[in-house]
């Protein structure tokens, strides 16, 4: 009770505090008992996901997007307001109306109008081909409405949902509405890599305001005039893979993102992807079911999961907490006497969506499928598996087994983030530390055969069961039932399968562990040491501390929490650049986590190979973590202990399979962009030094000039300070 009571001396209603409490997580930091702070504090309907029905709403088929008759390699893309049916749906089926008006739920969202193709959410998804580069023209097109048709009105000034104004980007008084464009795993110059200061708002009068010089020296390409970025080129030269791009804007951009500012971005290779095992890949190209005037391929669907938070009438809310004062613990106002806002650590969202839908079906025929799953949820990782829905069965190579003994198990990957793997590996065998962990930002190309007997005729549910945040703990100690919740962030969409005997496909067998799927690709080879430039790995770390001037009232506790700011190599984003790796070079990357979280860390512009994941072993030897002025450093090489969990007794390769402290074989022999980082095996307490932090062995290659950015990609962790440059220079001027 205690920490309802405390909420009542904010003045919070019931409701606020079913919001509050449902996905709340803070860290290990000094606390103090919760005065009643002064001013309002915003008060929320949130939409409670026992009143909704799942498995109502049709899985959507994000169309492809079209292109321009007349310049085929050039995309314009606005930034448009617009509404969207997420599905939101009675447990008795009926529509879901709005308490207030009586009214249908239209839920305001953000979206990609390509080429003249506006969904109302996300954008339809792009086709890059190998060797031709495209041309993008973003303009931020963000109006209000107009006799109920939205982008037809004046600008908008407020943003969709709520700022923090403390954070860096939104703190000087930046405009709310603003865009600028990554496109997350594109090889691209620096100046089309959306750098997150090199933004446009809507309004060109008030962008003028906002024009920012270029500045070659640090890689920024420069604040323009208007309302449209400079025109973005994308090379295409990298292989096949899967792609998106989504808004970067500094101090929004896990706003923008979660309000439907992303998109696929589907790379294809015609020569390569028609040849070998990869020709016989699942296709069919045909009518989008929901725009029939545009494409989609049947058996080959891009599905991006996020979690998100409604309130009752049926609007997107991002959850905030209240800022308090950290020596008064009294709500900070603005000028005008509103209470301001604080990001949390993370954001964990009630209800799944799976392309726009709160938790679809999709009705699949007995033959193979093609699943290009996206995690593209702020703070959330998925664990994937498949259960029965009807008997609670799970499904697991055992059964398939005693279903269809000569076959191979169902469901394989055949890609990561940046192109195909060396082979087929299974995944998604059952729960724990067998599903198919994908974490923020990740891909996974999966092929799924629904041809297999053991799915025959069933109602297959896509479960997860990922607790948040996620320490690399799948045991039920770790669950914390307000964030994730078996019936409802637990599932994810259900696939209903012809009750018809299918022809298991013959792809999986010979695209097994044995048999290369890149036998129309350059064999994978990556990166031996030999082929490192760069003498030494370059050490970089990630560190939690307290912001010396913000604080929030955590629910759980009923306690004021000084708020977090997760750093890198002890700096945050402003200050100096000090990785400047050589234009050309190959290097190692180590990154090392002191937090008691997984970190998934993303770098822009290059991909690379996971060589390795361990601890650091800091009873034998010496960890420095980075300072602010120095780098980290780790006394002995023999540090790091490979493929084992801290503090084991019997290092190194004593990991268990499905460890975190192992890298798993989905990991190995393709090259990725994004990497999941192992939490310090023993949570770093106040005064103490840190114990066994977890590591992860990248080896990388740097193609182009100027800055890019690595940061995590949770995003509200990027926004807290989780974010730094790097910047690509000439050979010989390089660290």
């Amino acid at each position: 009770m205690k920490a309802i009571t405390s909420l009542k001396h904010l003045g919070l209603s019931g409701c606020a505090l079913a919001l509050l409490l449902q996905g709340c997580s803070s860290h290990d930091s000094a606390s103090a008992p919760a005065p009643a702070p002064a001013g309002p504090a915003p008060i929320y309907n949130p939409l409670n996901p026992e009143t909704l029905q799942q498995f109502a709403n049709a899985f959507v088929e994000i169309p492809i997007a079209p292109k321009n008759a007349s310049t085929p390699t050039t995309y314009t893309v606005n930034v448009r307001q617009g509404s969207w049916d997420f599905g939101l749906r009675n447990r008795n089926g009926g529509v879901l109306n709005d308490p207030y008006t009586g009214k249908p739920i239209v839920t305001k969202t953000w979206g990609y109008d390509i080429n003249g193709a506006f969904l109302g959410i996300y954008g339809a998804t792009v086709e890059g081909t190998k060797g031709t580069a495209l041309t993008f023209n973003y303009i931020n097109n963000l109006r209000d409405e107009v006799n109920g048709v939205m982008g037809t009105g004046p600008y908008l000034t407020k943003h969709l949902l709520q700022l923090d104004y403390t954070l860096d980007g939104t703190d000087q008084g930046e405009p709310e509405c603003r865009i600028t464009t990554h496109f997350h795993g594109g090889d691209v110059p620096y100046t089309s890599d959306g750098h997150p200061d090199a933004w446009v708002t809507n309004d060109p009068a008030v962008q003028a305001k906002w024009v920012k010089a270029a500045d070659p020296s640090v890689g920024f390409p420069g604040r323009v005039a208007g309302n449209a970025l400079p025109p973005f080129t994308y090379p295409n030269n990298q292989e096949a893979s899967t792609l998106w791009f989504h808004d970067h804007s500094m101090g929004i951009t896990r706003l923008n993102a979660y309000a439907g500012v992303a998109a696929f971005y589907l790379l294809k290779d015609p020569v390569a992807e028609g040849a070998g095992a990869l020709a016989n890949l699942p296709k069919g190209r045909y009518a989008n079911p929901v725009v029939p005037a545009l494409q989609s391929d049947e058996f080959d669907l891009p599905v991006v999961i996020q979690d998100k938070a409604f309130t009752e009438d049926g609007s997107l809310v991002f959850p905030t907490f209240v800022n308090l004062g950290v020596y008064t613990y009294n709500a900070l106002h603005d000028s005008s006497g509103n209470a301001l806002a604080s990001i949390r650590p993370e954001m964990w969202g009630n209800v799944i969506i799976v392309n726009g839908k709160a938790w679809p079906y999709k009705n699949v025929k007995s033959q193979l499928y093609r699943f290009r799953f996206l995690n593209g949820s702020d703070s959330r990782m998925y664990n994937l598996w498949f259960q029965d829905a009807d008997t609670g069965e799970i499904i697991t190579p055992d059964l398939a087994k005693a279903v269809a003994p000569t076959l191979t198990w169902p469901v394989v990957q055949i890609g990561a983030e940046q192109g195909y793997r060396d082979a087929a590996v299974d995944v998604a065998t059952g729960p724990g530390s067998d599903g198919l962990l994908l974490t923020n930002g990740g891909r996974a190309d999966l092929l799924v055969d629904f041809g297999h007997p053991v799915f025959k005729g069933r109602n297959i549910v896509l479960r997860n069961d990922c607790p948040a945040p996620f320490g690399g703990d799948f045991s039920q100690a770790a669950v914390d039932a307000t964030t994730l919740d078996p019936k409802f962030t637990g599932r994810i969409m259900l696939f209903k399968v012809a009750n018809t005997a299918g022809t298991p496909s013959p792809l999986l067998a010979t695209a097994g562990p044995t048999t290369s799927l890149r036998t129309s690709i350059v064999p994978f080879v990556g990166i031996s040491s030999e082929d490192l430039t760069r003498p030494a790995p370059r050490l970089v770390d990630m560190q939690e501390r307290k912001d010396p001037v913000s604080s929030f009232l955590d629910p759980t506790t009923g306690l004021v929490t000084f708020r977090t700011i997760l750093v890198l190599n002890n700096k945050m984003f402003r200050a100096p650049v000090t990785e400047k790796p050589e234009l050309g070079s190959t290097e190692e990357w180590v990154f090392i986590n002191a937090t008691p979280d997984v970190h998934p860390m993303h770098i822009h512009l290059t991909k690379f190979q996971v060589i390795e994941k361990g601890y650091v072993d800091t009873t034998k030897f010496t960890y420095t973590p980075a300072d602010g002025f120095a780098l980290p450093t780790v006394s002995d090489p023999m540090a790091f202990i490979p493929n084992a969990e801290p503090p084991d007794p019997d290092p190194p390769e004593s990991a268990p399979e499905g460890s975190l402290y192992r890298a798993s074989p989905n990991e190995l022999k393709v090259w990725k962009d994004t990497v999941m980082v192992p939490p310090a095996g023993v949570p770093l307490e106040s005064g103490q030094p840190v114990q066994f932090p977890g590591y992860v062995r990248v080896r990388l290659k740097f193609n182009s000039l100027g800055a890019y950015m690595w940061h995590c990609h949770i995003l509200s962790h990027e926004e807290n300070e989780m974010m730094r440059s790097f910047l690509v220079v000439p050979k010989g001027s390089g660290n």
